[in-house]
């Protein structure tokens, strides 16, 4: 948890430095982020200097190296969270980047106050998935609920979870461990009725939230 006194230090990364400007001005209206730099793409060597709390990274309709983006961020600054601001709400690409090591993923068009809101999630620690991501719904549940599911899956379940979360598809799933895609859907099946879930992103948040990925 950051201390609540100091503010947090916010990169902003946009290529379109008019948007990375109105976004600078929306945090920079708050008492809780300093906007420390805004950029149009991400550079190490400013990151390591900086060290930031947060990377709001932004996404363009198409970009296709956004993983690679943060990876970047994470090797830089290993403590730094990433929040993505994307055009997407397909769970394939929500599925990508918390692989990746994004800790947050929010659709362009959110509200302002959520999306401060959820900034302030990422940075505490959590991670925060826009609600309208398909199939993706937000539950509650304490630690010890989650650890629980988490002790309720086999060692396949768990592996399969893993790759869930690396944005594999049943296929790939498939391919990876010699099993057919039968055998995949039905060990899904099973791993969504243990969590208590009914979606894949829900199962690539209880990654995140429980260290599986």
């Amino acid at each position: 948890m950051l201390d609540s006194i100091r503010r947090i230090r916010l990169v902003i990364v946009d290529p379109q430095p008019l948007i990375a400007a109105a976004l600078q001005h929306l945090f920079a209206a708050t008492e809780t982020f300093h906007v420390v730099e805004t950029a149009q793409h991400v550079r190490r060597q400013m990151l390591r200097t900086i060290r930031p709390d947060v990377v709001l990274l932004a996404s363009e309709h198409g970009s296709s190296d956004i993983c690679d983006s943060i990876v970047a961020v994470k090797e830089a600054v290993p403590s730094a969270k990433v929040l993505l601001l994307s055009c997407h709400t397909h769970p394939e690409q929500l599925g990508r980047v918390l692989g990746a090591g994004a800790s947050g993923y929010a659709i362009k068009d959110i509200a302002p106050a959520e999306f401060i809101n959820a900034m302030r999630v990422v940075a505490q620690g959590s991670t925060y998935v826009d609600p309208r991501v398909e199939g993706f719904a937000r539950r509650s549940g304490s630690s010890a609920r989650r650890g629980d599911r988490l002790n309720s899956l086999s060692a396949r379940e768990t592996e399969i979870v893993k790759l869930i979360a690396e944005g594999r598809s049943n296929r790939e799933i498939s391919a990876l461990l010699g099993l057919s895609e039968k055998t995949i859907k039905n060990h899904i099946s099973r791993i969504f009725a243990k969590l208590h879930i009914t979606a894949r992103t829900q199962a690539v948040v209880h990654a995140i939230k429980t260290g599986i990925a």
